[in-house]
Formats: structure tokens, sequence, C-alpha cells
């Protein structure tokens, strides 16, 4: 044990020692060796070492082994070669706001504005990366948004987009970014339409005629009213002469002797002259003196 421990001891010592002759022998190349990888640290800093904030995800391009399709680099620090590539990608909600002017089907200009959100799959960034590309939303997504814009509300008259609620137009286009895009590993999250702006003179006109439809309306409705009201007066006018042919009394006088009879309930002094002709009706006459 002791032998093993005097050995140890030895070669400590030697090896300590040439370590020292050896610094004395090449004290300026290791100085100089030294400064160079701190020079190169520094300059290729950024190149070596990648920090990703949360959201983001980093897919490495190696110089000699192309694209590592099988590499997720997520949120942290990363170390790599500085003659790689890191490229990142936001994998969170992006939302893009956007405006254009669109002919209708009667080839009337609109201003249309419009917001639409959309995301890259997660699992999917390396083929993104591969095939689009890290500007993939103005490379697909914008255009694809911009031709089903135009595409859908340039098929509606000022007329129907005047009238139509957006909500329609709204889901139409999402419905159809969602099948162009889904097949490039892109979700359409929503497409919102902002403001859809006509011309004046074409809403000024368009408002003139839904005013001018209103009244058409409204004067439609009072004339079946008045129709309606024509059909009940007739049929009650039909129901009095039925009755006074049955009962022979005519319906004046059957009125008047009903105002009387009400009258006659009153606890009042009164006088009832009754007529003598048939067409005569009785006369009601209050005998109480105001005090």
């Amino acid at each position: 044990m002791r032998t093993m421990l005097k050995k140890t001891v030895m070669l400590y010592k030697v090896l300590k020692q040439r370590v020292f002759d050896y610094w004395d022998n090449h004290t300026l190349g290791i100085s100089m060796s030294f400064l160079i990888f701190v020079l190169f640290i520094g300059l290729f800093w950024n190149k070596i070492f990648i920090s990703l904030d949360s959201g983001q995800q980093g897919i490495r391009w190696g110089r000699f082994s192309g694209t590592q399709l099988d590499e997720y680099y997520g949120e942290g620090l990363h170390v790599i070669w500085p003659w790689d590539r890191m490229y990142i990608y936001n994998t969170r909600i992006q939302t893009k706001s956007d405006s254009m002017h669109i002919l209708t089907s009667e080839g009337l200009a609109i201003h249309v504005d419009f917001t639409y959100r959309f995301f890259a799959m997660t699992d999917s960034i390396p083929q993104i990366h591969k095939k689009l590309g890290v500007d993939y939303a103005e490379i697909i997504v914008a255009p694809e948004v911009a031709s089903a814009s135009m595409s859908i509300i340039g098929n509606y008259t000022p007329q129907e987009l005047y009238k139509i609620s957006t909500l329609v137009i709204q889901s139409t286009i999402k419905y159809y970014l969602s099948k162009q895009l889904i097949d490039k590993n892109i979700i359409m999250d929503d497409y919102l339409i902002r403001r859809i702006s006509l011309p004046d003179i074409v809403s000024r006109a368009i408002e003139k005629k839904m005013v001018a439809e209103q009244l058409d309306f409204e004067f439609d409705y009072k004339l079946r009213v008045e129709e309606k009201e024509k059909r009940r007066k007739s049929i009650e006018a039909e129901g009095l002469k039925l009755f006074e042919d049955i009962s022979q009394i005519s319906i004046l006088k059957w009125k008047g002797l009903e105002v009387t009879s009400e009258f006659a309930k009153s606890p009042n002094s009164k006088i009832i002259i009754m007529g003598t002709g048939e067409k005569s009706l009785p006369l009601l006459l209050n005998t109480d003196e105001k005090k």
C-alpha cells in the first residue's frame, strides 16, 4: 500500500515538473493559442450559441449534412458549429392585417380591410423549412389570402355586399383557406373582415333604393290592412242587415234602446219620453238639478 502511494506521489511530481517545463518552453505559443481561441469565440459567438425564446423552434442546417429533419431545437440555449446555421421559426399564432381593392361581379372597385390569423404545425416545421422556408408567411399565406379574398368577395354585387352579413363571407373564406393551407402544414385560425367600403355614390344609391323598398313595403302593408278592414266592415254590414230582416227592428232603434236601458240603471232621477213612430228614438231628460 505504501509502495503504491509512493509511486503515485512520484508520478504526480514528474507530471507536474513536465507541465512546468513545457509551459516555460512554450509560454508564447500557449498564450497566442489561448488568445486566438478567445478571439474566435468572440467573433462567432452569435453563430455558436443560439438562444430560443418561448414560442420559437429552431431548425439546424449543417454545412456537411444539410437540414436535420429529425432534430428539434426548443426553448433555451443551444450550441452548434459556427459553420452551421440555425433557422428560427415562430410557432405562436401570428396575426396579419391587410387591405386591397377588389372588383365585384359588376366590375365596381371596392376597398376591403381584413385581418387573418394562422400558425405553423409544430411537428411539421422541418418540412415547412425544406419546402417553403422561414418566409412562408409572405411566400404562401399572404398570396393565398389575397387570392381567396378576391375570388369570393368578387362574386358578390355591391347590393349584396351592402346587405349581407360579413360572417357569411368570413366563414366561406376561412373554410377555403383552411383547405388550401392544411396541405402545406399551416393552420388558418381565423379570417376577419374589418370593413368593406363602397364608393360614396354607390352607397347613397343603394340607401335610396332600400328606403324606396321600405316605403313600398309599408304601402303594401297599409293596403292589406285596409283590405282586411273593408272585408270586416262588409261582414259587419251583412250581419246588421240580417239582424234587421229577422227582428224587424232597425239597428239605429236597437242601439237607442240599449243606451236608454243603460241610462235607466242609473240611480239619478230622469224622465224618458218614448217616440210614437217606428223610427222615433226614446228621449231621456235628467231632472236632477245641480246645487
